[in-house]
């Protein structure tokens, strides 16, 4: 339970590229939270290099002390970005820090309820609510296969019981709306920018599970996240290289036969599924790049605009019949 003599100081982190108007919307929910008397809260919001226009809506449209508006001249990522409150929230000695995704929406419970659970339980490094679009529960917490190199969802409360009971070390939360605990990010480190967006909040987690921190999910605290119905080409790119990042990084030695090979062929085949749907060429090449640029090891923010390699084009051709039968599964 919260110290009811002391302030809780929690540090809340937004970012904004060019999105101003969800933005606003975030933020009118967030400081509709219900906060408890001992809690005390700092908003953020970091404008990523968006356009003179986002930017000006932003601005003009913030009208509240509580919160303070950083503006960047360039896009530093999902890392980058929240980095520059987590920072300071180490700094200025805060008890928390809550990234909050700017297309979602917290409840007025969700704030109270996460650090709720994060007083009970000293050892707590991240909380996560349920990440939820409407009625449907989109993420309940998650843990890593590491022979099938992929993410595994629980699909329950149970289910994620079972998979902290079974490796606790394992366990992994997304970083839509995830608390950190600033003693235990001062202690494994922020986020890394190498990654730029997308895996990030895999790599911190086993950081923090490793150092002996929990990775924790309430149930009983929900923040709204629709699930997109289209992603654009860096997407792709992110997810084909960061996987690359990620998995060569912690996949233990037993389940890293060719594992780079085996990373290579998978963003092939994300690009050939594109490919086979009529998508964007965009998004399959990002797919390519993707692919090129993990195996490279070159970090931080997506370079799309440059032609694939002759090989690369090739091999996703000489591919194409294998994949194009597994595939045809989706459809």
């Amino acid at each position: 339970m919260m110290n009811k003599n002391l302030l809780t100081l929690v540090y809340i982190s937004i970012l904004n590229w060019n999105k101003a108007e969800a933005t606003l919307v975030c933020l009118d929910h967030l400081l509709q939270s219900d906060i408890p008397p001992n809690l005390k809260i700092k908003v953020f919001i970091v404008d990523n290099g968006s356009d003179q226009d986002d930017w000006r809506c932003l601005s003009e449209g913030v009208k509240n002390d509580l919160v303070t508006l950083i503006h960047l001249d360039e896009n530093l990522g999902f890392a980058g970005g929240h980095n520059i409150i987590m920072r300071q929230a180490i700094d200025d000695q805060a008890d928390y820090v809550w990234l909050v995704n700017n297309d979602g929406i917290p409840f007025p419970e969700t704030l109270s309820r996460i650090i709720a659970l994060a007083e009970r339980d000293p050892s707590c490094g991240a909380v996560s609510p349920l990440l939820v679009d409407g009625e449907l529960v989109d993420f309940c917490g998650g843990h890593h296969n590491w022979e099938a190199l992929l993410p595994v969802f629980p699909d329950k409360e149970s289910d994620w019981n079972i998979a902290v009971s079974t490796d606790a070390t394992n366990t992994w939360l997304i970083g839509a709306a995830i608390l950190f605990r600033v003693k235990a990010i001062k202690e494994v480190g922020l986020l890394d920018e190498a990654f730029f967006a997308y895996y990030e909040d895999n790599d911190i987690s086993v950081r923090l599970a490793a150092a002996g921190w929990k990775n924790s999910v309430a149930f009983n605290a929900r923040f709204q996240h629709e699930i997109p119905s289209t992603r654009p080409p860096y997407y792709y790119y992110l997810m084909a290289r960061n996987a690359f990042f990620f998995w060569l990084r912690y996949t233990p030695k037993e389940y890293r036969r060719f594992i780079s090979i085996r990373l290579l062929e998978r963003a092939i085949f994300s690009a050939n599924k594109l490919v086979f749907d009529a998508a964007a060429k965009s998004k399959a090449d990002a797919c390519l790049l993707g692919g090129l640029d993990g195996m490279l090891g070159r970090g931080g923010q997506p370079k799309l605009n440059r032609k694939v390699p002759w090989f690369l084009i090739l091999l996703r051709k000489a591919l194409w019949f294998y994949h194009s039968r597994h595939i045809k599964k989706y459809y």
